[in-house]
């Protein structure tokens, strides 16, 4: 993943305070049901993920849910050696209006609808739009998906679905 943005350097004190974290996303209607953690960025400059696939990561330096603009960035891996394939691997099947929800730390759940999913190869996804803390309030899925390299050991494409709040 290319370099993302990072926290601003504004102090604290003249921060308003942020919404919870997000701590599940839903796709009830795929199966999909995976725990979100907070994660920044890796030593290449782009989002982490956790080695465990059984977790999603949440991008914290961006907008949460409830956020009031922004897009609430959330990732997981779509397989694994070890683990076989995962939850986030049927989220290329999310059609339009499939409801996504993601749960806080609060215990406020945010609903979603998807608006758009696309199979963008990696070097081609518009990550300024993924990682955008401005405009509409949404939430931006991300996996990996469409061919797999095995020389280099990676999928070619990313999955990328955006929902609206509902």
């Amino acid at each position: 993943m290319p370099e993302v943005p990072r926290r601003s350097s504004a102090p604290e004190a003249n921060r308003a305070a942020s919404p919870p974290a997000p701590v599940r996303v839903e796709l009830p209607d795929l199966g999909i049901d995976v725990a979100v953690r907070p994660v920044g960025v890796d030593s290449g400059g782009g989002m982490e993920l956790f080695d465990d696939p059984s977790l999603a990561a949440w991008y914290r330096w961006g907008p949460a849910p409830g956020s009031g603009a922004g897009s609430t960035v959330i990732a997981a891996h779509v397989d694994s050696l070890e683990y076989d394939v995962l939850p986030f691997a049927r989220l290329k099947d999310a059609a339009p209006g499939t409801a996504v929800i993601v749960t806080d730390a609060a215990g406020t759940r945010h609903t979603y609808a998807v608006e758009s999913l696309e199979v963008v190869e990696k070097t081609a996804v518009d990550w300024d739009a993924a990682f955008d803390r401005s405009g509409s309030p949404r939430l931006t899925l991300v996996t990996c998906g469409g061919a797999f390299d095995y020389d280099a050991r990676t999928y070619l494409s990313n999955v990328v679905a955006i929902a609206v709040p509902t």
